[in-house]
């Protein structure tokens, strides 16, 4: 799939008059989608086919659907084409490739160990960076997987609350995290020009600062559906009833179930993940912690001294604190 996606980057520069270098890619390609019997790909131009390649390419390569393709000697040899291609276009360009892989993050951690187990990922001759599931990053299941990447660092959240010395979550607001949320936010009205300063009241912006828990695409989300009711409301700003709106409207995007919160309320006491498992009939058995990871119920962050600690999202707390209250009644 990387490989294809350069292909596709690289479609209208100067690699496309190689011929060569290109015929012996779509050959490749051509291999796989042929494997397809259902796959018709006369007429194709070359972008077209390079997509259709690459849905069968990831069919073939998960366990989705029960057809299987043989695709793995394939593979192989189109690892060769885009090596050369990779190799041609530092000859010309002097400089060696930087390619960022977005958009792994997004898989189920089935998917995702899958694919990062695989030799493949690190196969292409250039440098690489992947976006990999933050549930994956802290699971025992990746340990030795991730021993043949270079490196695996982390694009920290801003922390929305501090940690004691023990690294154990708290109720004191980090000031400096929320600074760069708030600057976020102002610098995306400044964008917007004069009129759109003061949008939102300073009780309103730290509302949705918090219960973003540092997740930028959280803090626009907020910010966002806060201004959308605002406008249905006819209001000329943000105030914090809006804001509360807001965080309620957002959090109904989450799903808690029942074996969720003794781990949740573990976790906001110690700031520590856990590797108690679950099972469903659906799924198996799994690890819970790696599910509240993935599903961002649970936020990891950094300290100043770069020690890793964890806590429930700020926007689930009300949750834990009914549940918290129930639990301590029976």
């Amino acid at each position: 799939m990387i490989g294809l996606q350069i292909a596709q980057a690289i479609e209208s520069n100067w690699l496309f008059k190689k011929d060569k270098l290109l015929d012996a890619l779509l050959d490749s390609l051509k291999s796989v989608v042929y494997e397809d019997k259902g796959s018709h790909t006369e007429g194709l131009g070359v972008p077209e086919f390079i997509e259709k390649a690459g849905i069968i390419l990831k069919r073939g390569l998960t366990s989705e659907v029960t057809k299987t393709l043989n695709v793995r000697p394939v593979l192989s040899k189109i690892i060769t084409s885009v090596n050369n291609i990779i190799e041609a276009a530092e000859k010309e360009q002097k400089q060696k490739l930087l390619i960022v892989v977005d958009g792994l993050d997004r898989h189920d951690q089935v998917t995702a160990l899958e694919m990062f187990s695989s030799p493949l990922l690190i196969e292409l001759n250039c440098h690489i960076i992947y976006a990999i599931p933050i549930s994956l990053r802290y699971s025992p299941n990746f340990r030795q997987p991730m021993e043949a990447f270079q490196k695996c660092l982390d694009l920290n959240n801003p922390p929305v609350f501090e940690s004691d010395a023990n690294l154990c979550p708290t109720s004191e607001p980090d000031q400096k995290g929320r600074e760069i949320l708030i600057n976020v936010i102002n610098k995306r009205l400044d964008t917007l020009g004069d009129s759109h300063k003061g949008l939102f009241n300073p009780d309103a912006l730290e509302l949705i600062c918090e219960k973003s828990g540092g997740v930028m695409r959280d803090l626009v989300r907020l910010a966002r559906t806060a201004c959308e009711i605002a406008l249905r409301n006819k209001l000329s700003f943000v105030d914090l009833a809006t804001a509360q709106e807001s965080v309620r409207e957002v959090r109904r995007e989450y799903n808690l179930s029942d074996y969720h919160y003794p781990e949740l309320d573990l976790i906001h006491r110690t700031g520590k993940l856990t590797t108690k498992t679950h099972s469903l009939p659906n799924k198996g058995e799994f690890i819970i912690c790696d599910e509240l990871l993935q599903n961002k119920l649970v936020l990891g962050y950094y300290n100043s001294m770069q020690e890793s600690w964890f806590d429930i999202n700020p926007i689930l707390i009300e949750d834990l604190e009914r549940w918290q209250v129930a639990n301590n009644n029976t």
